[in-house]
């Protein structure tokens, strides 16, 4: 079986264990993709803290197969196979379809690839789109003399990543960058081409852009909120960094791309224009993000972009067709090692719904109690919603996104819920720029047991004619979350946004 047929036969079993796992796995949906689909239902062209890309691809499956937890993770198994595939014709173009085979072997084995392929978040569409982006600009520049189609799919890959992440933006300070350091492509910087199609896909911000200054630009404020200075020192944000990125890569891959790509870049000289285009959208960008983590906590998915790149140049290294030098070179056997390690974590890692139940402490609970309980919690609310006096004129809310979310989701009839607003507070998600409920309705609150109302009411009485409590209901394994329920009747006016 030649290394073509490996791949695809890699990427078919990979797709259908991905399928199967999400119609299977005992998870409700993270806070994130219950929060997304809540934005599906509402489309705009923004949203609060991201571009709108992520909802609407939610929505094309949502409204036209149904709203259920698998569908809503459907598309993440899609694009992560895009992804894949775009990296192994990435791979393949650049060297051989060996190298191109461990390359996607070695991105699909890992701990974060198992989470991105079937959790749907922004970072699914990005990494899709980041790929076939890096796929187009090299083939554009394989086409030296000519425009071709390749720089048009460039242009709308960009376009698209910049709908899904504001990150993608990234990527065009990127290609100029290697256009600087590679003298065979120096010569971009004086043609009109990589300008022109920069800016074709930087158009597609301008809806987003549009939809922001008519909301006091919440999301560029919440943005900048990510790159405010943390009160924890360097040496702990930098660790907590690379130990997350260990974490998500798996330790012999990630330690292996460093040391390489460390190499080459004080190397690079010498290298040819694979080698820097590869460095270039790779080590480049997460040596930026481990700067930022001389000051602040990372995320741990903030370098992700980093990573198609970077095992291509990874694998390319393994297999032989980049040499770091006889030493380095002879820990070549370890690059397979390293992927071996990495699909053993990335099933752990799937398998972890299903035991880490029944592993004593409380690492254990709280993952169970963040991912679990939301479907009963729904039914709960469904119950006493059915049981309101009014309930047909009986809205649900919360005091916060992750709850609302969950709740619309998960609660029979998926009715809109409200979070509460802050009066002429600053916006803290979505639900603090949609429209609040109907004046006049009663509402059925929920909120955690270890908080109250304003002291039994008193923050809330001013909005509705009583509040009265109701129930308690239990949320997450062994009921380690409770909620509690009370009834506000008559709502008398909604707080007002902060102008």
């Amino acid at each position: 079986m030649n290394w073509n047929k490996r791949f695809f036969l890699l990427l078919t079993l990979t797709t259908i264990f991905r399928l199967a796992y999400i119609l299977a796995v005992p998870l409700d949906l993270a806070a994130d993709e219950a929060y997304y689909w809540d934005w599906s239902r509402q489309l705009d062209w923004g949203y609060f803290s991201k571009p709108p890309m992520v909802a609407w691809i939610i929505a094309l499956f949502s409204r036209t197969i149904g709203s259920s937890p698998a569908v809503v993770r459907l598309p993440a198994v899609l694009l992560g196979a895009v992804s894949a595939l775009a990296l192994f014709l990435l791979a393949r173009r650049m060297y051989d379809s060996h190298t191109a085979f461990w390359a996607a072997a070695a991105a699909m084995a890992s701990p974060g690839a198992s989470a991105l392929g079937c959790i749907m978040t922004i970072d699914a569409p990005l990494i899709c789109f980041w790929s076939i982006a890096l796929y187009m600009f090299w083939v554009g520049l394989e086409k030296r003399d000519r425009v071709s189609w390749e720089w048009c799919a460039l242009a709308a890959a960009i376009g698209l990543g910049l709908l899904s992440k504001q990150v993608m933006a990234a990527f065009i300070v990127l290609m100029f960058a290697f256009a600087a350091v590679s003298r065979a492509d120096r010569y971009l910087l004086k043609r009109r081409r990589p300008y022109s199609f920069s800016l074709l896909g930087l158009a597609a911000l301008i809806p987003p852009i549009l939809w922001n200054a008519s909301h006091n630009w919440v999301t560029f404020h919440h943005t900048a909120g990510h790159f405010e200075e943390s009160l924890s020192n360097f040496m702990a944000t930098s660790t907590e960094f690379i130990g997350g990125q260990i974490g998500i890569v798996s330790p012999l891959t990630w330690i292996l791309f460093v040391l390489v790509s460390a190499w080459l870049l004080f190397h690079f000289r010498s290298k040819d224009r694979r080698v820097l285009y590869l460095l270039c959208f790779s080590f480049a960008p997460l040596l930026g993000v481990a700067v930022l983590s001389l000051r602040q906590r990372i995320q741990p998915n903030w370098p992700s972009m980093a990573y198609p790149a970077g095992m291509i140049l990874l694998a390319a290294w393994g297999c032989g067709e980049i040499s770091t030098g006889s030493r380095l070179d002879s820990w070549r056997p370890y690059f397979k090692k390293g992927v071996i390690v990495g699909a053993v974590m990335a099933l752990l890692t799937y398998a972890l719904p299903f035991w880490a139940g029944a592993v004593p402490g409380p690492w254990a609970d709280r993952l169970i109690a963040r991912l679990q309980g939301w479907r009963q919690l729904g039914i709960e609310a469904g119950r006493a919603l059915g049981e309101a006096p009014r309930p047909q004129s009986t809205f649900i809310l919360t005091f916060n996104r992750q709850l609302a979310s969950e709740l619309a989701f998960y609660t029979p009839g998926q009715p809109k819920v409200y979070a509460w607003r802050v009066p002429e507070g600053e916006p803290k998600s979505q639900y603090d720029i949609w429209e609040g409920p109907k004046i006049g309705w009663d509402a059925l609150i929920v909120f955690p047991e270890t908080d109250s109302p304003g002291g039994g009411g008193a923050a809330l009485s001013r909005y509705f004619q009583a509040v009265e409590r109701l129930d308690d209901t239990s949320l997450g394994a062994g009921g380690s979350r409770q909620y509690r329920l009370y009834l506000g009747t008559s709502l008398k006016n909604w707080p007002a946004a902060k102008q």
